[in-house]
């Protein structure tokens, strides 16, 4: 044929891959291949003795060589590279058995030999620039231990040419810049790794099995950083596979119970893996080998916690190997400053120091000693490499993880292991609580920048009340020495406010004044002893009164902020609840009215400091009088039901919701509205409940009696209330309220008010009727037909409308006109409907005759009073 088209030279190129080198370098397989399977038969049915094997091999790899380069070479390359590598093959073959097979050979001969097999096979791939002999010599090397194996157990034998192998070819690829060659270098030795690991390795050789792993990854690791620095890029997956894949293997030898009991061999190996990690991404410039590395030794240390039961030698170990591999990853962090973003090594450090700070809580749970102070100095430890960290640049907000993890640490000990004897006394424990949490402390106020500062104090303050909560939560225990428990919580608390000091926030002293009150409640809720109860009660009281004095020791720093002044409001009902416990405990039920009382003065004098503190027109002057205020009058109406009794609760709580109304008036501030408004609802509904007739019997004066001022002092309470709000309430009224409730600018709560005071009044009128009919010990409502009471009901209706009908005249009020007339329709129904067909005789003309006054009084009225315009009209 003649010579090939421009069109088909693809074809021509494909053909002459497949029919020269396709062809050669098979052919070399086959040749290699049929060689060791021809060694395998003769062995197995004896044809020949060993020693002859090893020479027929010798002298057949040497005259595949041979001829390769005197008769082949100059024409037939291809085939000179195959036949080459075939003879590399069976001579490394010979020489593996006449070593580790036979032991025809000492090791110092068979390592010369295979040496200089190597060497032949590197020289000669070198030379000729050939991959076919490198990848011949790859494949029938690392083959030959598999195919001429048997069963012995020579671990050393096998890793020593596996490794000799591994320093030609790692030379060769670096001479030549083949990187494929270190992959399949690689590949294969993992593959002895896994096959001799996992079948044939013994507990006694867990540590040649380690030591085995530790030299192939510091070999592929670090052999090719010694190529140029260009190429370099091209040697980063087999260098990262290198480091990565042993991971596996310290995996399951974590998970295995059949090897070494303690964590050093497998932490060893880990420290091993995560320094040269970190030295090839500083080098490469590749960080997220960093991230593999530290996530792959955080899983590994795991899985060997779950995989062995914790006594105190394994607690030491695993907080030691935790914080040594978090400080090695660590290191390389510190070992290139201004590379402290995401795109260096900084996430792995923080990944490896967050991972093993959860690692060792969950650890910890798992323990079966309750000593804590190896897991107390693993997480102080490694929380203060979190620490560090915060300090970098655009990583600040690392104080508040920190402090969460150290916190969330040490309320897993203590609730995990604080009722186990050798738990060691609490106030040893509680005092290096009280150090960790002055060294946050001392770390916010030690940072240099603005920034740093305050995420410093958001971290001091995080700590405090991460404790807080979980003394909070953990089960009640019998309480012991106040001074010890109280004095603690009054310690973190006092820092919580410190910090918020600090970043002048009110938001923290809000958190602490509640934590710290609710941990106390707490702690008093199984206190039954006298003497503590005293002792607790005083400093309980000395803690409401720092936290209500708070913002006015720190008003510089808190003085346009909300929350510092409403947590000042809101310390002494915090305390409340734990101060009544302790009160019963120690004085009893007689004088309880006494302490909310007492309590009302310290937010009433806390007021009285605080007008001074702005001017009269200051927006956070009101601010303050009215939750300073508020809860005075809240522990006032506390007061009042804990002291009284039965009808003066509800006088009581009248009084008191007309009070805080009219505060209201002077201090423009709808929470005062509110809680007024809510104050006079409840009176009202004490009022409406039946069970207001079981207070006292029957009274002997009619009207005149307790029904009189029970009634109408709360009546008179809700009139003026409303009178009070009416002018004000929909100009005050803010923006949410306006869309909520005065959409159409009726003054709601005023209206309210009237209503309910009328209503108040109507009730008070039906039982003073009802009381002078009775005739039993106590005041019953009932519906037996009794004409006399009948009529004077009716009347008394008619005479209420009147009157409603005549003030809503007097003072241009349609609001009680209406309420007139509802009335008096109720009125004409109730004559109609029942007395004219109950009553007889006299009772029914005599309510007839008065409903027909009661009308014609209401018309004059309108025509006189209301429509007089339109009636003069008509004349």
């Amino acid at each position: 044929m003649g010579p090939a088209s421009p069109a088909s030279g693809g074809v021509v190129e494909w053909e002459r891959w497949f029919g020269v080198r396709a062809a050669a370098v098979l052919g070399g397989i086959a040749l290699a291949l049929a060689a060791l399977l021809f060694f395998r038969y003769s062995i197995e049915h004896g044809l020949i003795p060993p020693w002859l094997r090893v020479v027929i091999g010798t002298l057949v790899g040497v005259g595949c060589i041979a001829a390769s380069e005197r008769t082949l070479r100059r024409r037939y390359a291809g085939t000179a590279d195959a036949l080459a590598g075939g003879g590399i093959v069976v001579l490394y073959g010979a020489f593996w058995a006449a070593s580790v097979r036979y032991g025809l050979i000492g090791v110092p001969v068979s390592f010369v030999l295979m040496a200089a097999v190597t060497a032949a096979c590197c020289a000669l791939a070198s030379r000729h620039a050939s991959q076919v002999i490198a990848l011949l010599g790859v494949v029938g090397g690392f083959a030959t231990p598999l195919l001429l194996g048997g069963h012995a157990d020579r671990p050393i034998g096998l890793f020593g040419y596996a490794l000799l192998l591994d320093l030609g070819l790692l030379l060769l690829a670096r001479q030549r810049n083949w990187p494929v060659l270190v992959l399949l270098s690689l590949g294969a030795t993992l593959l002895y790794e896994v096959l001799w690991i996992g079948a044939r390795m013994s507990p006694h050789h867990f540590g040649l099995g380690i030591g085995i792993l530790a030299i192939f990854a510091l070999v592929f690791a670090f052999a090719p950083a010694l190529t140029p620095a260009d190429d370099r890029e091209r040697w980063l997956p087999a260098r990262a596979a290198a480091v990565l894949f042993p991971f596996g293997f310290a995996t399951y030898f974590a998970a295995s119970a059949r090897f070494d009991p303690e964590l050093y061999p497998v932490g060893l190996l880990l420290l091993l893996l995560c320094s040269a990690a970190g030295w090839i991404a500083r080098a490469e410039k590749s960080y997220r080998l960093g991230l593999g590395t530290a996530s792959a030794s955080v899983a590994v240390i795991a899985t060997w916690v779950f995989a062995h039961d914790i006594d105190a030698t394994s607690a030491r170990e695993i907080a030691l190997w935790s914080f040594v591999l978090s400080a090695v990853l660590h290191a390389f962090v510190e070992w290139e400053p201004g590379r402290w973003g995401d795109d260096g090594p900084a996430p792995a450090a923080l990944v490896a120091d967050l991972g093993f700070l959860a690692l060792l809580i969950g650890a910890s749970t798992r323990a079966v000693a309750a000593v804590p102070w190896p897991w107390l100095a693993g997480f102080v430890a490694i929380g203060a490499l979190v620490i560090r960290q915060a300090v970098f640049p655009g990583r600040d907000h690392l104080h508040v993880l920190a402090a969460v993890a150290l916190g969330v640490g040490i309320a897993t000990l203590e609730r995990v292991h604080g009722d186990r004897p050798e738990f060691p006394p609490l106030a040893v424990y509680r005092t290096v609580v009280v150090a960790l949490a002055v060294m946050f402390q001392v770390v916010g106020v030690a940072r240099r920048s603005a920034d740093g500062r305050r995420w410093g104090d958001h971290g001091a303050a995080t700590f405090c009340v991460v404790v807080l909560l979980h003394l909070l939560t953990a089960a009640p225990t019998p309480p012991t020495s106040p001074w010890l428990f109280l004095t603690f919580t009054g310690i973190l608390g006092v820092m919580v406010a410190r910090a918020a000091t600090r970043l002048g926030l009110g938001l923290w002293l809000l958190a602490g004044v509640l934590t710290t009150a609710a941990v106390e409640w707490h702690w008093t809720t199984n206190l039954t002893a006298r003497a503590v109860a005293g002792t607790a009660f005083a400093l309980e009281a000395a803690t409401l009164l720092l936290f209500t004095a708070w913002p006015f020791i720190a008003a510089e720093r808190f003085q346009r902020d909300r929350f510092a002044w409403r947590a000042a409001a809101l310390a002494a009902p915090a305390w409340f609840l734990s101060l009544r416990l302790l009160f019963v405990v120690r004085f009893g039920h007689a004088a309880i009215g006494l302490l909310p009382v007492s309590l009302a003065l310290v937010p009433f004098a806390a007021a009285l400091r605080a007008r001074n503190l702005w001017p009269r027109s200051d927006t956070m002057r009101t601010i303050a009088l009215a939750w300073f205020s508020a809860a005075a009058v809240a522990f006032v109406a506390v007061a009042i039901p804990l002291q009284l009794e039965r009808e003066w609760i509800t006088v009581g709580w009248a009084l008191q919701g007309l009070a805080v109304t009219a505060l209201w008036v002077r201090l423009d501030h709808p929470g005062l509205k509110y809680v007024g408004l809510a104050l006079l609802a409840a009176a009202t509904a004490r009022l409406l409940d039946p069970a207001v007739l079981r207070y006292h019997p029957r009274p002997v004066f009619p009207i005149v009696n307790w029904l009189l001022y029970t009634y109408l002092v709360p009546a008179a309470s809700l009139l003026v209330s409303s009178a009070l709000l009416e002018p004000l309430e929909t100009a005050r009224a803010r923006p949410w309220e306006r869309e909520r409730w005065y959409a159409r600018g009726w003054p709601v709560g005023a209206v309210a008010c009237g209503a309910a005071g009328l209503v108040v009044i109507f009730v008070w009128i039906n039982l003073a009727i009802a009381e002078w009919f009775a005739s039993g010990p106590v005041i019953v409502l009932d519906f037996e037909r009794l004409p006399a009471r009948d009529v004077t009901t009716s009347l008394a209706w008619a005479m209420y409308a009147l009157a409603l009908l005549a003030v809503g005249m007097r003072r241009g009020r349609s609001g009680l006109r209406w309420a007139s007339l509802g009335l008096m329709m109720m009125t004409i129904a109730k004559v109609f409907l029942h007395d004219v067909g109950e009553l007889r005789d006299l009772y029914r003309v005599a309510s007839l005759l008065g409903l027909a006054v009661a009308l014609i009084a209401v018309s004059l009225g309108y025509q006189r009073f209301v429509f007089r315009n339109e009636t003069a009209g008509h004349t």
